[in-house]
């Protein structure tokens, strides 16, 4: 039997790590609503297929305080746009499969400017671990994300070991 304090306490961390992210934007929350209990099966019936490696910010050559992405699941069909917010490019999960937020991602071939979502212009990124083409880039988190709901990484996501790409690589598929 778990004591009472226990009890409250087991309840309080994992709500803490359910916990919608508070700085949503108001107008993702259908998006968060209708992705946000999404399996890695349930996205690949709608065209989403799951990367290989985990991306974290060393993926980037970046410093690994700043975090992770996860695990990237494309529709590679909708990279060339256009941008919808009730239709990301990608939804990020966890190792165990639970879903992180969303990224919305377009070629920059494909647009003649960098996109705009929640009064946020798109990122322009090279190619990457998981990503052979450069492009224009938007992260939705899901799940509290010290850095904002719209940062390309969060603090509390990690990767499992060896799930990375080997540094260097171009790493999987969209």
């Amino acid at each position: 039997m778990i004591p009472r304090q226990g009890l409250a306490l087991s309840a309080l961390v994992l709500l803490s790590a359910c916990a919608p992210s508070a700085g949503i934007p108001p107008e993702a929350e259908a998006v968060r609503k209708r992705f946000g209990s999404h399996t890695v099966e349930l996205a690949a019936s709608e065209g989403y297929v799951r990367d290989e490696f985990c991306l974290d910010a060393t993926s980037f050559g970046q410093s690994a305080d700043q975090g992770a992405m996860g695990f990237h699941a494309t529709n590679d069909t909708l990279l060339r746009g256009p941008i919808d917010l009730n239709q990301p490019q990608a939804l990020m999960f966890d190792a165990h499969g639970r879903v992180l937020g969303v990224e919305y991602e377009v070629m920059v071939d494909a647009v003649s400017e960098a996109p705009r979502l929640f009064g946020q212009t798109f990122a322009r990124l090279p190619a990457h671990p998981g990503v052979q083409h450069e492009h224009y880039a938007l992260h939705l988190w899901f799940v509290e994300n010290s850095t904002g709901a719209l940062a390309d990484f969060n603090p509390a996501i990690s990767c499992p070991a060896g799930s990375t790409p080997p540094h260097g690589d171009g790493g999987g598929g969209h």
